[in-house]
């Protein structure tokens, strides 16, 4: 069952983000150390209560989290961006992950609907590279490169 997380959720969420960003093709990322969780836990709270949502599975196997932010081009268009989507590696092979993006994008369209936000990104990383937005509705905007 997929739900909204909420404030109790915390201590398995900073773990999935550390786990999310453990993954991470950025080196610097791999390291947990460098990781403030004190700045890590005001994110998720501003998100939980209101700046964004966030969804897990009832059993922590996995989540994704969207943030609402001012546009960095036109600050009065709000978008909504997938922030991070985990999955734990040993559930990749399930329904997980896909029952939270159904649940994400949902929200989203609903979020737009509603007109709290004026479009929808997502980012397809590297270690998933069989993931086609474009199957479900999404344009391809931009491509990533990093360097260290």
């Amino acid at each position: 069952m997929i739900r909204h997380a909420n404030k109790y959720d915390l201590p398995e969420l900073v773990e999935m983000m550390r786990d999310y960003a453990g993954a991470s093709e950025v080196q610097v990322m791999k390291k947990h150390t460098l990781q403030d969780e004190k700045n890590l836990r005001n994110l998720l709270v501003s998100i939980l209560a209101g700046r964004g949502f966030i969804l897990v599975d009832h059993d922590y196997r996995g989540m994704i989290v969207g943030i609402i932010t001012p546009n960095i081009w036109v600050s009065s268009i709000l978008e909504l961006r997938e922030l991070a989507w985990w999955v734990k590696p040993e559930y990749r092979q399930g329904m997980i992950g896909g029952k939270l993006w159904i649940e994400f994008d949902r929200i989203a369209e609903d979020l737009k609907s509603e007109n709290r936000i004026q479009f929808i990104t997502t980012t397809r990383m590297e270690t998933s590279p069989t993931l086609d937005y474009t199957k479900r509705g999404y344009k391809k905007l931009e491509t990533t490169y990093f360097k260290e």
